[in-house]
């Protein structure tokens, strides 16, 4: 491959860092290309004033002018914090690659001569997931808007504008700048937060093929392997959670530990690129119902030639998926936001908004109920099986009280009560995430409750 390839990226001192980081591995898939380089500012760097927790900030604001330039021809290849990236890319765009993460964290740089505790009040935090950390952290402390740079916020905290500047610790790790970090911050950060994004116009088929093995979706875990919460943990107010990511409900629910009825293990790869080349160019949306839906979806779309120039609508269904999505390079177009199920996307989806739909599920998924609930709504649903719902047993229940048992899919009631058939008997509360759950439980004599209906 000769010849000269142009790479844009924004002028601040850590995007040319972040150029510089993947660069080598750009050469390694383009030998003997000409590296030329475009340093160009976006909106957000020509606006450092509006808070981009602002409702008015575009989603474009530090991606728009390097998106420009690669459509006119001016340019080849665009590397972006890939957390900047657009919730939707233009049309004519791609992205070819979203690389491995370097540090996915939020990190605290406290000011000179400061140790933490009660000498931090006044924290510059750029948004509101940051915010909330930092009263998490510090609840007496006031989070303030700061914009700039890094080098630039550091400057702020410096002369005693700030006690504190949470930022992104990838961002101090590529500047050198390691040593400022004092904590991390608790929970989760931005989604894509310590990625970068190799962007291309779609029709560049040849380097777009290219760049694509630098994609981290592409070396995604093919098995969910169950991560089982210790006895000694469990409390008498424990509610055990027989699915996956139990973190997810521990706002609702309290006390929550991770006791898992199932396993997942995706089908070959070759078998879920088949059917997204069969199915997925006759459908405008593909609907995710489990984060684990959303991995085996991701890990076939980023070997999937087709992924260049399809574009169709992304759909979740609860939060924890929608968050799996947004993780994955993959925003969803439209979410159900409670624990409804596939009846909430039926009841939510704007009329006409999608016509045929695009199901990746379980080997167990009740996909007849869920058929006839999207075709009253006018959706045709397609499901094709990307993974195996297997049954498995963490070993005995826990020989402490515990409160009760959230079924997160019909499968995890077969399975709970296939090796803890005389459980049903216990005086326990019985939880249900969606309507077919809710139904599995039923079918055991139990009456249980739905998640979103009050206790």
């Amino acid at each position: 491959m000769a010849g000269t390839l142009k790479i844009a990226a924004r002028p601040s001192p850590l995007s040319r860092a972040q150029v510089q980081e993947v660069l080598p591995h750009i050469q390694a898939q383009c030998p003997g290309q000409t590296i030329e380089f475009i340093w160009l500012e976006t909106p957000g760097d020509r606006d450092r004033t509006t808070p981009l927790s602002d409702p008015s900030v575009p989603d474009d604001f530090f991606t728009r002018d390097l998106d420009q330039i690669l459509l006119d021809g001016g340019a080849d290849l665009a590397v972006h914090s890939a957390k900047d990236l657009p919730r939707r890319l233009r049309t004519g765009l791609s992205v070819a690659a979203i690389t491995p993460c370097l540090d996915p964290r939020d990190a605290v740089v406290l000011r000179p001569g400061l140790t933490g505790g009660d000498d931090v009040c006044v924290v510059g935090s750029s948004t509101p997931r940051r915010d909330g950390a930092v009263r998490a952290c510090w609840p007496n402390a006031i989070p303030k808007p700061i914009r700039g740079n890094i080098e630039q916020r550091l400057e702020q905290l410096d002369r005693g504008d700030f006690d504190a500047v949470v930022v992104a610790a990838c961002a101090l790790k590529r500047l050198g700048l390691e040593h400022r970090i004092h904590c991390y911050l608790s929970g989760d950060a931005a989604p894509l937060q310590g990625h970068l994004a190799l962007v291309v116009r779609s029709r560049d088929r040849t380097l777009w093929e290219s760049l694509r093995r630098l994609d981290f979706r592409r070396t995604l875990p093919e098995e969910l392997l169950p991560d089982v919460t210790r006895p000694t943990e469990v409390r008498p107010d424990t509610i055990l959670v027989t699915g996956t990511h139990p973190e997810h409900f521990r706002d609702r629910l309290g006390a929550v530990a991770a006791w898992p009825m199932i396993r997942l293990k995706a089908r070959p790869l070759n078998e879920r690129c088949a059917a997204l080349n069969d199915l997925l160019p006759t459908c405008d949306a593909v609907v995710f119902a489990s984060a684990f839906a959303a991995e085996t979806f991701a890990h076939a779309w980023a070997h999937w030639a087709g992924a260049r120039t399809a574009r169709p609508a992304w759909l979740a269904v609860g939060p924890a998926t929608a968050d799996r999505l947004e993780r994955l390079g993959l925003p969803p177009d439209h979410m159900v936001h409670d624990f409804s199920g596939i009846a909430g996307l039926a009841k939510s989806l704007p009329s006409g908004a999608v016509r045929r739909c695009l199901y990746p599920c379980s080997s167990r998924a009740p996909v007849d109920e869920r058929r006839a609930l999207l075709k009253s709504q006018g959706v045709e649903l397609v499901p094709t099986v990307f993974y195996d719902t297997l049954d498995h047993s963490p070993g005995p229940l826990p020989s402490v009280p515990f409160r009760g048992v959230l079924f997160t899919s019909p499968s995890t009631v077969q399975s709970y009560f296939r090796f803890y058939p005389t459980d049903r008997l216990q005086s326990r509360r019985w939880i249900a995430i969606g309507p077919s759950t809710h139904a599995a439980l039923r079918a055991h004599g139990i009456i249980g409750e739905l998640l979103d209906e009050p206790s």
